[in-house]
């Protein structure tokens, strides 16, 4: 009867859900399911524009990339890939060498981060060593009970050290490259520092806590906080 009676609690309730709402713009085309990477050689690591407004060139003028793991709501950093990425002047690739990782299954993923903390993300797919092999991932079911397999992936021991190099020698050439095409052009926000890491799996296996993920959680928080404020409105009006 309380919600009848006040249509505007309603009204609230739909503003929030649409403010919640995840925007993408940007569609990540690859990886795809069924992909698998072989250590050590280079891909493209590929989106395109999914038709939403405002352009995908507006909203993704500087993000970054991070290889991930783990299941949907509890997504673990195996590695960052790059920052200050742009979709402008119609970029929708980037190349990256894949790192050496275990196990070698289809448990891994890229997060897409924007300055404004818009997220956008592959499917997940496999990295296998020089031999080939390929492994089922541990999980066959989502916490949730979704029938999407996963896993907890890592860095090989092997692997850290020459992907900070790798990921320094590709900075470094992304700031030359975006001098030369624009110049004049503003400092790139530190609006992306924050983001991604839930926590760290390291070389050895084990999970170090970090800070969690502004980009991923912090939606989630702020519905939640809202939505616990609704019902408590709504308790004190059918009180009153």
């Amino acid at each position: 009867m309380a919600m009848m009676a006040y249509p505007w609690i309603r009204a609230v309730i739909a503003s929030i859900l649409l403010l919640h709402a995840v925007r993408a713009n940007l569609a990540p085309s690859y990886p795809e399911p069924g992909t698998v990477w072989t250590a050590g050689k280079e891909y493209k690591i590929l989106w395109e524009d999914d038709g939403t407004k405002p352009r995908m060139d507006k909203a993704w003028k500087n993000f970054r990339i991070d290889l991930m793991t783990g299941d949907n709501m509890k997504q673990i950093l195996v590695t960052h890939v790059a920052s200050n990425v742009s979709a402008e002047n119609g970029r929708s690739s980037f190349d990256w060498k894949a790192p050496h990782v275990m196990p070698p299954a289809a448990v891994y993923f890229f997060t897409f981060t924007n300055e404004q903390g818009d997220n956008a993300w592959t499917t997940r797919f496999a990295i296998v060593g020089d031999d080939g092999k390929l492994e089922e991932p541990e999980h066959p079911l989502q916490p949730s009970g979704e029938k999407i397999p996963w896993g907890i992936g890592k860095l090989a021991p092997s692997a850290k050290k020459q992907v900070t190099q790798d990921n320094a020698a590709v900075a470094s050439s992304q700031q030359a490259t975006s001098a030369a095409v624009s110049t004049g052009s503003p400092e790139p926000s530190n609006a992306l520092s924050p983001s991604i890491t839930h926590e760290k799996a390291d070389a050895g296996g084990d999970l170090t806590p970090t800070r969690e993920s502004s980009a991923v959680l912090a939606s989630s928080a702020a519905f939640w906080q809202s939505a616990a404020a609704i019902a408590l409105l709504i308790m004190m009006t059918m009180h009153y």
